[in-house]
């Protein structure tokens, strides 16, 4: 069995982002969190080598996640023209995994053009001597909700499919990082919630060799349902829990790609503390069934203060900035939204809400973390 992973969803920008107006910005563009000049908020410090601003006391987000016990960190958006190599060197560095993303955006308008995507993308979540897949990188999850976002299962397959034959063809030499989907609650078709998209996708990957494809993929469900559900009796006419009558059905292991409930909730904190340590008593009593889980989110989103939708977070936004750095056009690799000159960052403090002793209680923060492999079959090496 693979160690149990004890993950959380990082997508923690400050105000003013807004996924809305992201893209005709310079700095938000892409939605991307792990590049570069957000290393004032993933890191420790960081220096604009168009002007010289800097932030000596940046928010270091992966170091307070490494230690709530955080072993595995989901991204949601990756721009690969952009720079990623110190974040992955910093979560590698703090023993932390991460689940590196194919945006939404190659799965909708960039899908017909994924045989020049996906060698950029692979390159982009490469070491720096390209010669493997960067040691910080746990899985590749491939989209996210797609029966929200306008695509579906033929293209995940399809994109999945496009991607281990680029492998074979250009990086043969790389490892094999396990792949998944994350897709959302919903039936999509089936008697229980993301059975109909699997079927469908499973249909078009199960026993696909190249790459060893058919022994890397995981099932990638998010959902906010309590412990009982998940985890004794999935009602409908099922014999257990949602987990388990999962795995058996589709023979293949799960990776929940959000978990977790909202702070506007009544009874959430029961709610999330059955969640995670329910997940950790069925993996230790299934082992293999049940990979990790990424909790639901790390901070809340700063666009929807004081929503149901915003209050997921273990950390709140606060008015209080720690620095703030004003960027050049040279601190960017690409200018789709402009030169990027005159852009500005202000780091905001974060506040802890009562989400976060949960979360650092279930995963035995502070306790040191050690780097984890995700092993399936002995496909990760």
């Amino acid at each position: 069995m693979s160690n149990f992973f004890d993950g959380i969803c990082y997508s923690a920008f400050p105000a003013p982002y807004n996924p809305s107006m992201a893209n005709t910005t310079c700095l938000f563009f892409g939605s991307d969190i792990a590049y570069d000049p957000m290393e004032p908020l993933w890191g420790k410090d960081y220096t604009s080598s168009s002007t010289g601003s800097e932030c000596s006391n940046g928010r270091d987000d992966v170091k307070t996640m490494a230690d709530m016990g955080v072993s595995l960190i989901r991204l949601y958006d990756w721009e690969p023209r952009n720079d990623h190599l110190n974040f992955l060197d910093h979560c590698h560095s703090l023993g932390v995994k991460v689940l590196v993303p194919v945006s939404n955006y190659f799965l909708t308008n960039g899908f017909s053009d994924r045989a020049i995507h996906i060698p950029d993308l692979i390159k982009s979540f490469s070491n720096k001597a390209v010669t493997d897949y960067h040691p910080a990188i746990a899985g590749i999850i491939i989209g996210n909700e797609p029966g929200l976002n306008g695509f579906g299962s033929s293209e995940c397959a399809d994109f999945t499919l496009s991607w281990v034959q680029i492998e074979q063809a250009q990086f043969k030499d790389f490892s094999m990082p396990i792949i998944g989907h994350p897709v959302d609650f919903g039936l999509y078709g089936g008697k229980f919630p993301c059975w109909g998209f699997w079927k469908s996708l499973l249909n078009h990957l199960n026993g696909v060799t190249t790459r060893n494809l058919d022994k890397r993929l995981f099932l990638a469900p998010q959902t906010y349902n309590d412990s009982h559900y998940l985890f004794t009796d999935a009602g409908n006419g099922a014999s257990d829990g949602f987990v388990d009558i999962t795995a058996d059905k589709f023979k293949k292991p799960i990776l929940f790609t959000e978990i977790g409930q909202d702070r506007t909730k009544d009874f959430y904190q029961r709610v999330i503390q059955g969640q995670l340590g329910g997940a950790h008593s069925y993996a230790s009593a299934h082992p293999g069934k049940l990979l990790g889980v990424c909790f639901f989110q790390f901070a809340d989103k700063v666009w929807q203060k004081g929503t149901s939708e915003g209050s997921f977070g273990a950390f709140s936004h606060s008015d209080n900035i720690k620095c703030t750095v004003e960027y050049g056009s040279g601190d960017f690799t690409h200018w789709d939204a402009g030169s990027g000159a005159g852009s500005k960052l202000e780091v905001d403090e974060l506040v802890a809400t009562p989400i976060y002793s949960i979360v650092k209680s279930s995963y035995g923060g502070d306790s040191g973390i050690e780097g984890k492999e995700l092993l399936l079959d002995g496909v990760v090496e």
